[in-house]
């Protein structure tokens, strides 16, 4: 052996040798969220829930926006509790479009007549209607055919889950997008907020009457406000009448466009990528399905849902024109110097 290479051997252990670690012993990768706050998380969500459930019970199911926005808020606010990713501030930054736009919703509320002394329109939506009815308004001729008083049909418990499933399906699909997928849900949120706010618009510059209000000032054939009724079947009363009383507070001529039919269709193209076949097929009914209960409740004429579809495809196009060219200027190569 060479003095080279004997050079290059490492040097002998000096000292007695280090303890091997047992078996199964880690080290910690991070910092761990302490107790306290673990137990200060369970007890905020136990207060939360306690208090949304007492609500329910003594205000109804919260389904006009400022109750929207405020238990939205602290529940995701609550959730949030230790997160270390920046925490509730993040949330309330986050979610802060949504809400403005839910308040923006809010205030339209008696604001055409109130500011601009614009009465609300009953003869546009209902001709229009009788035309795509070949004569008949679509809501008259199915309620003849299905509505009958009395005992609950079976059929009219999907219709009220449908129904209802507008006040927080948006929410959650956004929620699920916030905490999977951020860039996915700032996607969804641009188109959110923007179809909300076109709506708001037009519902102050053109409020319009529904099927069952125009019903009940002579303009339609007797119509019954039949959403809330498949809760019977469920044997929850109580539910019925919690949605009835929250849809007292609702904006009555926010009917153009149909919130529930463009929210439904946004959602679908939310989660379309996403989904197979079978998933795809499960949103096409869930669209063409909440048109159906729309029609068949009375809550909105067929041109009102059509309308709504038409802000959609709107607000999709806008954006996906708009984050193409986002992307393509992000990719341009830099100018030579």
């Amino acid at each position: 052996m060479s003095a080279t290479d004997h050079q290059d051997l490492p040097p002998p252990p000096t000292g007695p040798p280090e303890p091997a670690e047992p078996p199964g012993s880690t080290e910690p990768v991070g910092p761990t969220r302490p107790e306290w706050l673990r137990v200060a998380r369970a007890a905020a969500i136990g207060l939360y829930l306690g208090a949304l459930v007492a609500w329910w019970a003594t205000k109804g199911i919260p389904l006009d926006r400022e109750q929207i926005i405020l238990w939205l808020a602290a529940g995701l606010v609550v959730l949030s509790v230790g997160s270390p990713k920046g925490g509730p501030w993040r949330v309330l930054r986050d979610w802060l479009p949504v809400v403005l736009v839910l308040i923006l919703y809010d205030l339209t509320r008696g604001a055409a007549e109130d500011l601009l002394g614009i009465s609300a329109h009953v003869r546009p939506q209902l001709v229009a209607d009788q035309w795509l009815g070949l004569g008949e308004v679509p809501t008259v001729r199915l309620q003849a055919w299905l509505y009958h008083p009395g005992p609950v049909q079976w059929w009219e418990v999907p219709v009220t889950l449908t129904y209802i499933s507008h006040f927080f399906v948006p929410f959650v699909v956004a929620a699920v997008f916030w905490l999977r997928d951020r860039e996915r849900y700032w996607q969804y949120i641009r188109r959110f907020v923007s179809l909300s706010f076109l709506a708001a618009i037009t519902f102050v510059l053109f409020p319009a009457v529904p099927p069952w209000l125009a019903a009940r000032t002579g303009e339609l054939d007797p119509l019954v406000r039949t959403a809330p009724r498949g809760w019977s079947k469920l044997n929850l009363d109580v539910a019925q009448d919690l949605v009835e009383l929250g849809q007292r507070t609702a904006n009555v001529v926010a009917a153009i466009p149909s919130l529930h039919a463009g929210y439904t269709a946004l959602v679908a193209w939310a989660l379309w990528p996403s989904v197979g076949r079978i998933g795809r097929a499960i949103l096409a009914t869930y669209v063409m399905g909440m048109a159906f209960v729309l029609v068949l409740t009375a809550e909105h004429y067929l041109i009102d849902i059509l309308i709504g579809w038409g802000y959609v495809a709107f607000v999709v196009l806008l954006w996906d024109r708009i984050e193409a060219r986002r992307r393509s200027r992000a990719t341009e190569p830099l100018p030579a110097t």
